[in-house]
């Protein structure tokens, strides 16, 4: 029987915080804070926000129960009392405010939980004979993938500025493109949101 050549992808992945606060069920009971990406009007009263949930980045919404919440780039622990509980929302379902947001909210979740995302560069291997992880990323192609797997050694990296400094790449924005790609198309395979960030394997 063979392997399952993104069997190695599943062994990257890692464990968030918990404590949310909302019942052990769904794919929001994990998370711990929301970064608020827009506020929105309720009607027929309040407001709610648009945001990006931490750990596992997804897209959300949930009304605001506390008006000190008022403005895009904060981050609203889920359990404060502040809002409500969080549902899922699709990228198309974003307001352009949110979505002119999101790509900064990606990187400072990635940068704010560096060993859960630093997982991909140090344990990424061959998906295919012809074909490695590092492709996934854009704009990353067969030779520069062979030369980052040469840089990384057998020791790998402990930060994005060692990576970005050793392969001339920016790891971080990188990551966040790809997982805004696939945030944009969720049928995007493999999900390195899904592999990743979000598995509990």
């Amino acid at each position: 029987m063979r392997e399952n050549p993104l069997q190695h992808l599943r062994s990257m992945s890692a464990q968030g915080p918990t404590g949310s606060g909302f019942p052990e069920e769904g794919p929001l009971h994990r998370e711990s804070s929301v970064l608020v990406l827009d506020v929105l009007d309720r009607i027929p009263s309040g407001y709610e926000l648009q945001g990006l949930s931490k750990p596992s980045m997804y897209l959300v919404r949930a009304r605001i129960d506390d008006e000190t919440v008022s403005s895009p780039g904060e981050d609203v622990e889920t359990s404060s009392g502040s809002i409500g509980p969080l549902s899922e929302i699709r990228f198309k379902d974003l307001t352009v405010e949110s979505s002119n947001n999101l790509n900064e909210a990606v990187m400072e979740s990635i940068n704010s939980d560096p060993e859960r995302h630093l997982g991909f560069y140090n344990r990424a291997n061959n998906l295919s004979l012809k074909y490695h992880a590092f492709q996934l990323l854009p704009g990353i192609g067969n030779s520069k993938a062979i030369q980052m797997v040469k840089e990384r050694g057998g020791s790998g990296w402990s930060s994005f500025e060692q990576i970005d400094k050793s392969c001339g790449i920016e790891s971080v924005k990188l990551l966040a493109e790809r997982y805004l790609g696939e945030m944009k198309d969720p049928s995007e395979s493999p999900s390195l949101l899904e592999l990743l960030v979000r598995s509990e394997i």
